[in-house]
């Protein structure tokens, strides 16, 4: 499993809540909330489908991450899901 994989099985595994939060034009972003209220963050091009999701910043209380890691469409579908849900 690639990095990006990891952080989003953790952030779906852990995540609380899962919103839709500001991005440039014609890009999709989601937070993951986790439950010690970290926040770890995905984007894809707003076109882009399952196989476009990067693992992007991390936030914490004291401070985080960033990081630009690719998701396999595996992972990316359910990111997908969640897009759906949330912007309906």
């Amino acid at each position: 499993m690639n990095l990006g994989d990891s952080l989003t099985s953790q952030a779906l595994a852990a995540g609380q809540r899962v919103t839709p939060t500001a991005a440039p034009p014609g890009t999709i972003r989601l937070a993951v909330v986790l439950t010690d209220g970290s926040i770890q963050h995905f984007e894809r091009p707003a076109t882009g489908d399952s196989k476009n999701w990067r693992a992007t910043d991390f936030e914490t209380a004291g401070g985080g991450c960033a990081f630009d890691e690719p998701v396999t469409a595996e992972w990316g579908h359910a990111l997908d899901l969640f897009t759906h849900a949330t912007t309906r």
